[in-house]
């Protein structure tokens, strides 16, 4: 088993062959052909081109102009954040996208001046992994190759396979602005970068220092904490890592003891990392345990470097963690290097960068750690020394990348002061002038950034693929030398000669061979991608950016990075507002992950995927290195258990509104595929909706519709359905204002679907049965600007079949339309206010209350569609009669009566029934639409039901001790069952007298 599946963390989309979205289309598309009967995700082909070639992707100046001199003109500017060059799409992909793209579709259809910057980042040490792997297959290393042809390789690599997920971002209909397309490893980009880190080390806040960083022996490079997956081992377990033929014990602690000098004594610690004794130089007590303050001050003897090193006393120690005494390598871990620091032990390195033994390892050295991890504890054991083993549950460190264990490694980096530059990040949250969204990150970000968090940022890299450092060390004949930052050499020894006070042409100059950590160059994003070091229009125009979304996984690896680059750059924040979303997760809540055969590919939604089309996929990704054998394995039982029959195609819109009901800013995002298959039925509601008006328009046919009728007098349902919509434009604007999206989602979901679709149009059917009514084109008129009103809301959200039917319903005489619906405006409060109604709704709610009871004593009664039984409606509303052919409508009923009082049921002839509601209670007359017989059957199966139930209960006192129920629970559903029993009694007795009386 490898340490990475045991993690099931590390969640890298599956390689794909880059599927074409549908075809491109330099023209408009061609909708003469019928409208079709459903929605059918194929209406989607055909439109992303036509946006993308018609430049509505890019800022429209038009709708930006400025009113008046003194109001600026309004811009909406955002990044997507670069995905990894290797990367393919994935669902969070998805997620971001869809999220970015309905809140630039809003801004852009509000009117702003709207850029969203699509790129690409350069991925160092992940690139490199890959290229890496490719070689291995050949049998060559990067080292075969040498630093110029190697990184040659990796730039053949991305011209031929890397970028692919931006082709597939254009599939989810990203409106990016393509031609401001970025990679971060390009000529303006690597400006930028030298810039950034000459004008910081010209500052001061970047330094070159010997510190503890996570090293990476497979890589031979220090990676960051993100790269880092915490694997926990329950107990002793063998792992395979990278570099070692043989698997790895973990989960085991040893207990080693140490000769206290001039003394019989000893000392016993307890370590899970027995090779780094070589390293140990010192041992650590509590000062307030007992058990050792007659050691304090005095000294143990180190068995293989025959030496004398202290014991320490220092509050770091735990006294109820193991023997309370611990062994201190500064040179190999974090709290030791911290102690060791205060205390002015010695550090000792006792690993070179491939992770074998050198130094003053004696008899160890040239051993692999992991073969020293083994020789140590058997010498040991022969010197006496060693006290024993047990289990024990521990945190394995590992790179994120090759399944390496990770080794804290003291070695000279780059660094970032991040002290003042994080202050000031903290004081612009703290002063609002910094929002996180949502608010709970505001806390964390305080902590994370705060006083006792900092740690200086080590921002250099030893791998080959990257942004080499700018900097120069420089030295004279006479040794004397210094480090210098500089865009070229010649540049450098001019710095160094003024600091040196030499001629620059006698210094020997020579440039790092470190490359820069990948979140140095995507940490300048926000503003490198308008020029920035150059103070150009765009620049001006766009920056700072008007929001940051991403994951909230990456709140300080990238946010809090930027926001500490853009003070420290720019003298500005790089944007006010930060919106955070969750991580998406599968429906039981577990990380979707290679290594848990878990991950689907959104692209499968929208196109569909063969189970035969699935394996080829995962078959052709272990090919190309992105996953291994057992991944592929696992991702395969993964997907023959979710997906038996393979993937159908759900298209575009659906996945988009599946992703959007969710609540994104949630911090996990559990995702039941359940809900993009009901997003397609929700599309085809739409479809249907608008092909009703269509055929609506076809009925009318040379009918003019330029005017109303002079008599026209809009009707309740009318002024209803107007004021529905007017509620339903401003929830909707509010949500989107708030980055509510889910509620945006309900808010137009509850209005086209239960308001419009199920109450209005099946109210005005009859009135557009006939064109010659005069309630025909009144009927159609409102129901046209309903329709079109929806659209235009749904738009950010669902781009394509918005689009189709945009284009395909036919325009009203005087009819605004523009080219496309993306750039037409979207709906706002102002122009539907007039239609608002406190009272009006709240009588609607009853008559659709009536309605309701209605329907369900009629199918109670299975009474069909076409029986209109009478009614009798007790409501202390008397305006609640005015709604009589509502009722009556909506209901399918007969006659409707109405009644101030609420009357005793029994004074009504045999025959009604009775359903109560909020605020209703309704009658009808079915005693001649009954079959007794059948109705009488009905109960009295249920009644047998009842009876078994009863059995089944009592046998639970009994049951197996997790199906036990006690008898408290079970007398209280005895009691239950009586109150249902007593009704269904209730009604046989009913049923009995009204068969009597027929």
């Amino acid at each position: 088993m490898s340490l990475l599946r045991l993690s099931g963390q590390l969640c890298r989309g599956s390689s794909r062959p880059f599927s074409v979205f549908t075809s491109h289309y330099a023209a408009k598309k061609d909708l003469s052909d019928p409208f079709p009967a459903k929605y059918s995700p194929s209406i989607e082909g055909g439109w992303y081109q036509w946006w993308k070639e018609s430049g509505y992707f890019q800022p429209n100046v038009d709708t930006c102009q400025k009113s008046k001199p003194s109001i600026p003109k309004k811009k909406f500017s955002v990044v997507l954040p670069p995905p990894n060059v290797t990367g393919v799409l994935h669902v969070g992909h998805a997620l971001t996208t869809t999220i970015q793209d309905t809140l630039v579709r809003y801004h852009r259809m509000r009117g702003c001046e709207t850029v969203w910057v699509p790129g690409c980042d350069h991925a160092g040490i992940a690139t490199q992994v890959v290229v890496e792997r490719q070689l291995a297959a050949k049998g060559l290393t990067r080292h075969d190759l040498g630093r110029e042809k190697f990184v040659e390789e990796v730039g053949k690599w991305k011209e031929e396979k890397g970028g692919k997920i931006l082709g597939q971002l254009e599939e989810l209909g990203a409106s990016l602005d393509w031609s401001r397309d970025q990679f971060t490893m390009s000529p303006h980009f690597q400006r930028a970068v030298n810039s950034a880190f000459i004008k910081l080390m010209d500052a001061g806040l970047i330094y070159r220092g010997e510190q503890l960083v996570n090293w990476s022996p497979e890589l031979r490079s220090a990676i960051s904490d993100m790269e880092v997956t915490h694997v926990d081992v329950a107990g002793r377990t063998l792992f395979d890592v990278p570099g070692y033929d043989k698997p790895v014990q973990f989960g085991v602690m040893v207990d080693i003891a140490y000769k206290v000098v001039g003394s019989d004594k000893e000392l016993v610690v307890s370590t899970t990392r027995p090779e780094t004794l070589l390293g140990d130089t010192g041992v650590a007590v509590n000062p307030t345990d007992e058990r050792y303050k007659q050691f304090h001050g005095a000294k143990v003897w180190h068995p293989f470097r025959q030496c004398e090193i202290p014991v320490v006393v220092d509050e770091h120690v735990d006294p109820e963690m193991g023997t309370g005494v611990v062994k201190i390598t500064p040179a190999h871990d974090n709290n030791d290097w911290e102690v060791g620091q205060r205390h002015g032990l010695e550090v000792i390195t006792i690993m070179d960068e491939g992770g074998y033994m050198v130094g003053e390892c004696g008899q160890f050295s040239g051993m692999h750690r992991f073969m020293a991890r083994e020789a140590v504890c058997e010498e040991l054991e022969k010197l006496g020394l060693f006290r024993g083993e047990q289990d024990h549950n521990m945190v394995v460190p590992v790179c994120g990348r090759t399944g390496d264990v990770v080794e804290p490694m003291l070695k000279p980096q780059w660094f970032l002061k991040t002290s003042k530059v994080a202050e000031m990040a903290c004081t612009a949250v703290k002063d609002k002038d910094l929002l996180l969204d949502p608010k709970e990150f505001e806390t964390i970000w305080l902590q994370f950034l705060g006083v006792e968090r900092q740690r200086d940022w080590c921002i250099s890299r030893q791998i080959w693929w990257g942004h080499q450092v700018p900097a120069y060390k420089c030295k004279t004949a006479g040794g004397e030398e210094c480090w210098v930052s500089a865009m070229s050499e010649g540049e450098a020894r001019e710095k160094a000669a003024a600091k040196l006070g030499c001629a620059g042409d006698s210094l020997d100059v020579e440039r790092d061979t470190d490359v820069l950590d990948t979140w140095f160059s995507s940490g300048l994003y926000p503003f490198a991608v308008f020029g920035w070091p150059d103070q150009t229009p765009d620049l001006e125009r766009f920056y700072p950016l008007d929001l940051m979304e991403t994951g909230h996984d990456i709140l300080f690896f990238w946010v809090g990075r930027m926001v500490m680059l853009g003070i420290a750059l720019t003298g500005k924040l790089p944007f006010s507002d930060v919106m955070l979303h969750g991580v998406i997760c599968d429906s039981q809540g577990r990380k979707m992950s290679k290594s848990l055969g878990n991950v689907v590919d959104p692209l499968h939604l929208i196109h569909g995927a063969s189970l035969h089309k699935l394996e080829e996929e995962l078959v052709l990704s272990e090919e190309q290195g992105t996953i291994s054998a057992e991944e592929r394995e696992l991702a395969l039982e993964g997907m023959l258990s979710q997906f038996p029959s393979g993937i159908p195609a759900h298209g575009v819109d659906p996945v988009r509104w599946g992703l959007l009901t969710y609540d994104v800013k949630q911090q996990q995002l559990n995702l039941n595929l359940a809900v993009v298959k009901s997003a397609g039925a929700w599309c085809n509601k739409v479809w249907q909706l608008a092909r009703f008006l269509d055929m609506a328009h076809t009925k009318a046919g040379t009918k003019s519709l330029q005017t109303l009728p002079g008599n026209f007098n809009p009707g309740m349902m009318d002024m209803w359905i107007l004021g529905q919509l007017a509620t339903a434009v401003k929830q909707v604007n509010t949500s989107m204002e708030e980055r509510e999206l889910h509620v945006a989602t309900k808010e137009l979901r509850k209005f086209i679907y239960n308001d419009l679709c199920d109450t209005y149009v099946e109210f005005i059917k009859p009135n557009l049965s006939d064109p010659n009514s005069p309630e025909f084109l009144p009927s159609l008129l409102i129901l046209h600007s309903c329709v079109l009103t929806s659209l235009k809301m749904l738009h950010p959200i669902m781009p394509f079949i918005t689009e189709e039917l945009y284009q395909r319903l036919p325009l009203l005489p005087n009819e605004r339309r523009k080219e496309s619906i993306m750039i037409d405006s979207f709906p706002q409060p102002t122009e539907w206010n007039g239609f608002l109604n406190e009272e009006l709704p709240l009588f609607v709610d009853l008559a659709l209350g009536v309605v309701t009871g209605v329907r369900a004593l009629k199918k109670n009664y299975d009474l069909s569609g076409e029986v209109m039984p009478q009614v009798l409606v007790c409501c202390d509303e008397a305006g609640l009669a005015e709604f009589k052919e509502v009722i009556q409508r909506l209901a399918k009923c007969g006659e409707v009566k109405f009644s101030e009082e609420f009357i005793d049921p029994k004074t009504l002839p045999y025959g009604f029934i009775e359903y109560t509601g909020d605020g209703v209670k309704v009658y009808m007359d079915v005693g001649k639409y009954i079959d007794f017989d059948k109705e009488m059957e009905k109960i009295s199966g249920k009644l047998k039901k009842i009876e078994n139930d009863r059995v089944k209960l009592d046998k639970s006192l009994k049951g197996k001790f997790k199906y036990r129920q006690s008898p408290e629970e079970v007398a209280r559903k005895h009691s239950e069952l009586d109150d249902i029993v007593v009704k269904l009694n209730d009604q046989m007795q009913i049923l009995e007298k009204m068969k009597c009386k027929t």
